[in-house]
């Protein structure tokens, strides 16, 4: 495969505000949007945007994937797969309200997410090979392409642990910015 790194765009602030909204869809801000109008501005102006975007399928991505593809006039492709973890129970909540709701449960995820995931959440494990299979589909269908994945915070923090090797259980200790913009080694 000619293509060396994938670019990763995380959405940007969401209507649900410090909610867990994993695999609930809701809607960009307008600082969401602007916080992904200005981690790729640059790209707008340079002679090398991207050959092709693929995007989660939830609207905090895909509506601005779409936009974004048209501005470019580069093709875009919605990934079911590329959706965030699923937060269970925890879905639409806000940590205060799953620490009182599932006392302990959030501290006990946070120190060791592999024993202990979200009450009826997505095991990281599942999490971890549903993502692996979008980036072998991207290394096979997309070889030698400019590739940008517009997803979530999860999926990037997954895949920056991915590449430094790092155990799965790391993945929560990366930090990825709404709107942020970051580029790996495939």
């Amino acid at each position: 495969m000619s293509t060396s790194s994938l670019d990763l765009l995380r959405h940007g602030k969401t209507t649900a505000g410090s909610a867990y909204i994993g695999s609930t869809d809701v809607a960009l801000t307008e600082l969401g949007w602007s916080q992904m109008n200005a981690s790729v501005e640059h790209y707008l102006i340079t002679a090398e945007p991207w050959d092709l975007i693929v995007s989660s399928p939830l609207v905090r991505c895909a509506d601005f994937s779409a936009k974004l593809a048209a501005t470019l006039a580069v093709p875009l492709k919605i990934e079911a797969d590329l959706a965030e973890y699923h937060f269970g129970a925890w879905e639409n909540k806000t940590a205060l309200q799953v620490m009182a709701e599932f006392p302990n449960k959030l501290e006990q995820f946070w120190q060791d997410p592999l024993q202990f995931p979200p009450t009826n959440g997505e095991r990281l494990e599942d999490f971890s090979r549903r993502i692996d299979a979008v980036l072998e589909k991207i290394r096979t269908a997309y070889s030698g392409q400019k590739v940008l994945l517009v997803c979530h915070g999860g999926v990037i923090r997954y895949l920056l642990s991915r590449e430094q090797r790092s155990a799965i259980s790391s993945m929560l200790n990366f930090s990825v910015a709404h709107g942020e913009l970051k580029s790996i080694e495939l």
